[in-house]
């Protein structure tokens, strides 16, 4: 009776040790499973770093001096004679040897008729006595192709159709396509530099997306660095945008690899359009990258006090701006579907970043830069899915997007950017009245006053450094 009392109360305890260590084995995976659903603290983010985070584009501009313009002449005013007829206040004298070299709207320009009859005009500097045709600085100077043919090609490339279905269309060489998208956007990147500048914003919103090449043989030295370090996706490339949510105005793009050096490159990017001293609120995705690079381009040096008496001094550590604010937006996915969706604010505190997005009226997201990935996809061949119609080069790819992005800031009305007009205007014929005034994402942040056609964007010619110009 003992012995069966004995066995009882053993097996009785075995049981309970068996349900204790099942208990605490659950628990510990339990409490591992719920560590990997939290996100991941961003590498370099929220600690406080001793050293700055070397950033290749601000020690390119450390090595370069600024040049600074010289001092204006005098405006010229025009008294003899009739009154001038031909609007010249875009352009400016090409000869280096000038005074008046770069300067615009200073009287200094005349029209001087059509040579040989030919459709653009002749130009004339009154200084100098240089005569220059209006094509100059642009990518329609010593054309021989017709203006048309050029500008509609460019539209259908930005509207999204590939460089040889619109070879097909215009009865031109794939080759010759590919010439006037390089010539268009090296014109377009130099207008965007002269033009988007000193913004007052309050939101940025940043995040990439996949791209892939066709052809990895042809590919430049840089874009060879950067595929050596994936053997297996040597295709895959990707497209940095950053995004102003409230004028629409698409601030930079950046094509690379998904690395801290491309996350850099982009916030320089932007840094370059702001106005001096503004710190806007960034939202982005959880990848790690954004909150380096933004801490490398609003930190500031903080001198730590030493605790104790003895020892030596801790180092100055590279800590964020007060004023920067930093939102991310952590997707948790299962089998590639977003399942849950949770807000992190990374630099900043969480009130003061509600309180600046309640302003609009809007929560922490990234609905607005994912709108515009859509119109990337829809509008850049190179971008779309299941197509034949990729990029063979970042060149290329790059090329391609920084046409759509001037067409996009310049020329596209953006439906969420109209505004009622006070009174409603007639149209032709017996249509309905006109009750809306569209704008385009450089009209609402204020860069210009009207809606740009392709062939004016593409006419316009950059001055040598930033003044004053009615666009």
């Amino acid at each position: 009776m003992v012995t069966y009392r004995l066995l009882s109360i053993t097996l009785l305890v075995l049981v309970i040790w068996q349900g204790v260590i099942w208990w605490r084995v659950s628990v510990q995976y339990w409490l591992l499973s719920e560590r990997r659903r939290l996100p991941s603290r961003p590498s370099g983010a929220l600690r406080a770093p001793t050293e700055r985070s070397p950033c290749p584009c601000c020690a390119t501009e450390a090595t370069q001096a600024p040049q600074s313009p010289p001092l204006p002449p005098p405006p010229i005013e025009h008294r003899r004679g009739r009154r001038r007829s031909v609007d010249t206040h875009r352009h400016y004298c090409p000869n280096p040897a000038c005074r008046y070299y770069g300067w615009l709207g200073l009287g200094n320009i005349v029209a001087n008729g059509h040579p040989n009859g030919g459709r653009w005009r002749q130009l004339k500097c009154i200084i100098c006595g240089k005569t220059f045709l209006e094509t100059v600085g642009t990518p329609f100077y010593r054309c021989a192709t017709p203006v048309e043919t050029i500008v509609r090609a460019l539209t259908a490339l930005a509207e999204g159709m590939g460089i040889r279905q619109v070879a097909r269309l215009f009865q031109v060489d794939p080759n010759t396509v590919l010439t006037w998208l390089t010539q268009a956007s090296q014109h377009i990147e130099a207008i965007s530099r002269y033009m988007v500048h000193t913004l007052h914003l309050s939101q940025v919103q940043m995040d990439e997306l996949c791209a892939l090449l066709s052809q990895v043989q042809s590919a430049p030295e840089a874009a060879e660095a950067v595929l050596a370090r994936w053997p297996r996706r040597r295709h895959r490339f990707w497209l940095w945008a950053a995004i102003d949510p409230i004028s629409k105005l698409l601030l930079a793009v950046v094509v690379g690899d998904r690395s801290l050096t491309t996350a850099q490159m982009l916030v320089h990017a932007v840094v370059q359009v702001l106005a001096k001293g503004c710190v806007p609120l960034f939202v982005s995705d959880q990848l790690a990258h954004y909150a380096v690079a933004l801490l490398t381009h609003f930190g500031q040096w903080v001198t730590i006090p030493r605790r104790g008496t003895c020892g030596k001094h801790p180092k100055p550590r590279w800590m964020p701006l007060p004023t920067l604010q930093y939102a991310q937006v952590v997707k948790r996915r299962v089998s590639g579907r977003v399942v849950a969706v949770t807000h992190r604010v990374v630099y900043g505190v969480a009130a003061q970043v509600q309180t600046a997005l309640e302003m609009c009226g809007w929560q922490i997201n990234t609905a607005f830069i994912e709108r515009i990935n859509n119109a990337f996809r829809s509008h850049v061949a190179a971008l779309g899915r299941r197509v034949i119609a990729l990029a063979k080069t970042m060149d290329g790819l790059r090329s391609q997007t920084i046409l759509f992005q001037g067409y996009y800031n310049f020329c596209l009305p953006h439906a969420a950017l109209r505004l009622p007009l006070p009174e409603p205007l007639p149209t032709r014929g017996n249509g309905s009245p006109k009750k809306w005034q569209q704008r385009t994402p450089a009209m609402a942040a204020g860069i210009t006053d009207h809606i740009w056609t392709l062939q004016e964007l593409l006419l316009f010619r950059v001055p040598p450094w930033q003044q004053e110009v009615t666009v």
